[in-house]
């Protein structure tokens, strides 16, 4: 599970929100949240999380804000984003054969090592 894996794939749906500001157009990043809550809960060692889901720009932000929040003492986190390109239609052509990979993460210590 997530607590003996080094490196953590966040992959999950991501609903257009409902209510508030964005409402209809904005993605809700609620369930990238939760995992990372879930992740820094069961994780006791240092782990590499990779958001790779359909999510607005920063939300990797939003991520590692969460995993450094509920981090237990001495447990580091490095995130990386790897954006899914699908469109409605050809998800599945776009997944197994992608345009484009791109993987994007804040410089370390950690990540340069």
């Amino acid at each position: 599970g997530i607590a003996e894996a080094d490196i953590v794939f966040i992959s999950v749906n991501t609903p257009t929100k409902t209510a508030g500001i964005g409402a209809g157009r904005a993605a809700n990043v609620k369930n990238c949240e939760l995992c990372a809550r879930t992740i820094a809960k069961v994780s006791t060692t240092d782990k590499i999380v990779v958001e790779k889901s359909t999510v607005p720009v920063r939300t990797s932000d939003a991520v590692r804000s969460v995993l450094e929040h509920g981090a237990k003492p001495g447990v580091k986190f490095q995130v990386l984003s790897n954006p899914e390109f699908l469109a409605e239609g050809t998800a599945v052509d776009d997944l197994e054969n992608p345009s484009r990979v791109l993987l994007g993460s804040l410089q370390s210590p950690e990540g340069l090592a």
